[in-house]
């Protein structure tokens, strides 16, 4: 029987490793960090017009799954208990990132990554913090406009007030945690949303990457984590939905002993957005993207 030549077994190599590729459907970790120094530095080089709608549209989506989160929970903790209402107001949020990361935007949280580009030397200081700035603004301007959407479709007056109801209470609470207790609960969510973030990179098909953009989601909402763009309709939400004196009546029916004057600019801002933010960024900037940069970017390339 004839011996296969060398180039015959360089052929059938070949073919091995292009059949191999094929039916990968994931990168490596190491493969998907590399990833992110190109896609860090194709962000910082984007116009500002179009950052700014891109980050609009991320805002925005956020927005329709916390609303959507608020309604479909506001009368489920009575029937199923706090735990099972919690993870369904989770695994309905989920879609959030689904609308994110696959229909595409930009959005602050996942853009602390840009901290790999930075560690690497590829981005200055000026470049991210320019990104996250344009991108926060543009986040908050589409939260705002699903608020203005949700103020005018007079949704919250739904199921005798108890929508908007549910809007104020978890606006209420948002607004009544301690710094440490937001910034460490912010550390949380970003940590979870960051590693979706990366899980969907290393997806290689549109149901793998749903479902990498679902899960760590659905946990950050469940485990009770704070998310400084959703925090940004979720307590203006709030805020107006408790001027309507029907909604501000079975708020205080439900919760007799809250001020509901305590919920205001000052409680969103200084005790909830603010030090949610600080956690935010320092779980994806440091704890995912600083430490993946660590590991698999640093001294390393990705094998040809």
């Amino acid at each position: 029987m004839a011996q296969p030549t060398p180039l015959a077994i360089s052929r059938e190599i070949s073919k091995y490793k292009e059949l191999n590729k094929m039916a990968k459907n994931f990168l490596t970790p190491a493969e998907t960090a590399q990833g992110f120094i190109g896609v860090g530095n194709y962000k910082v080089s984007m116009p500002i017009p179009k950052i700014i709608v891109s980050s609009f549209l991320a805002g925005a989506y956020i927005a329709f799954a916390a609303q959507l989160m608020t309604t479909v929970t506001h009368d489920m903790t009575g029937y199923f208990g706090v735990g099972f209402s919690s993870f369904i107001g989770g695994s309905v949020f989920g879609i959030a990132l689904v609308l994110v990361l696959v229909a595409g935007s930009d959005l602050f949280t996942g853009n602390c990554l840009l901290s790999m580009g930075w560690l690497n030397g590829d981005l200055k200081t000026s470049q991210v913090l320019n990104n996250w700035t344009i991108v926060y603004i543009g986040n908050f301007i589409g939260a705002l406009f699903l608020l203005w959407m949700m103020y005018t479709s007079n949704i919250w007056e739904g199921h005798g007030g108890q929508i908007g109801a549910q809007a104020v209470a978890i606006a209420y609470k948002k607004a009544h945690l301690t710094f440490w207790e937001a910034f460490t609960r912010g550390m949380g969510c970003n940590w979870l949303v960051c590693l979706a973030v990366v899980i969907v990179a290393a997806g290689q098909d549109t149901m793998g990457k749903i479902a990498g953009a679902w899960f760590p989601v659905m946990a950050f909402i469940a485990s009770g984590f704070e998310h400084c763009i959703a925090n940004m309709f979720i307590i203006p939400a709030g805020l107006v939905a408790k001027m309507n004196p029907a909604i501000a009546d079975v708020v205080m029916s439900n919760h007799p002993t809250w001020d509901l004057n305590s919920l205001n600019m000052y409680s969103f801002l200084v005790n909830n957005l603010i030090p949610v933010t600080l956690g935010n960024i320092f779980s994806g900037a440091v704890l995912v993207g600083g430490i993946y940069w660590y590991l698999y970017v640093k001294d390393s390339k990705v094998a040809a």
